[in-house]
């Protein structure tokens, strides 16, 4: 049992390998998903170490490694890849700068990626003389699941790779953005605690069944809503509470 969440991490390590080897074949979509099932299992992960009561440093060490290829690399070759690569079928005459630039943000993405979990590292095994400026219920900065799903929500909702270059400056823009918010102390208050709010075990249970159900027969849409909700539902908190102080994660 205590080397259940190992074996959730090397899940998602491989689910980021795949994505890669995915796009190599021109998969977008595919290494979308792939992406997504790297989003679950590292939420398993950390749910099935508390569950059997194990933390060890190797195994913080190992999740790191494995979210810096499915939440940094994979996310950043996907939004190269699907968001700027086509656009020299395009014909424009930004073509050439945006691949440039477009380069350069999905780098930025996967430096901004390591630098978070390597500070969660840090704040892991080193207490800190003072506590970052979160919330105790909230993530200091936006989590690498959540940049992840940004992008891999965007390819799965859209699937056609972007071939028009005004399109094109606003992904990369959103990558810069996507990159500042990793490493920035904004406030992400756990989706648990948003999604469930105060609902009985039993009414969470049935949600979560009708959840799987729509995202099985309309997974673009739902995801997509999902990842608006709870980006909406994130700054209006941001907006209504004062700054806290509190712990950092992933």
């Amino acid at each position: 049992m205590h080397v259940l969440p190992h074996l959730f991490t090397i899940g998602n390590l491989f689910a980021g390998y795949f994505a890669i080897s995915a796009l190599l074949r021109g998969e977008y979509d595919l290494a979308a998903m792939a992406i997504g099932v790297g989003i679950a299992l590292d939420g398993l992960d950390g749910a099935t170490a508390r569950l059997v009561r194990t933390a060890s440093p190797i195994g913080v060490q190992l999740d790191s490694l494995a979210d810096v290829v499915t939440f940094g690399v994979a996310p950043a070759f996907l939004a190269y890849a699907w968001g700027v690569e086509g656009l020299d079928a395009a014909g424009s005459e930004y073509s050439a700068h945006i691949r440039r630039v477009g380069w350069i943000a999905s780098f930025a993405y996967v430096a901004a990626c390591a630098l978070r979990l390597a500070r969660f590292n840090v704040m892991t095994h080193d207490e800190p003389e003072t506590p970052p400026p979160a919330p105790r219920h909230a993530f200091s900065g936006m989590p690498t699941p959540t940049a992840a799903a940004c992008v891999a929500v965007v390819v799965h909702l859209v699937k056609a790779p972007l071939a028009a270059w005004p399109l094109s400056v606003i992904w990369v823009a959103g990558l810069f953005v996507l990159s500042g918010l990793m490493i920035s102390r904004v406030p992400f208050a756990k989706p648990k605690r948003i999604l469930a709010g105060r609902l009985s075990p039993r009414l969470q249970m049935l949600a979560l069944a009708l959840l799987l159900a729509a995202v099985y027969y309309y997974s673009e849409i739902v995801l997509a809503a999902l990842l608006l909700a709870y980006l909406t539902a994130v700054e209006i908190q941001n907006l209504r509470a004062p700054r806290g102080r509190g712990t950092s994660n992933d």
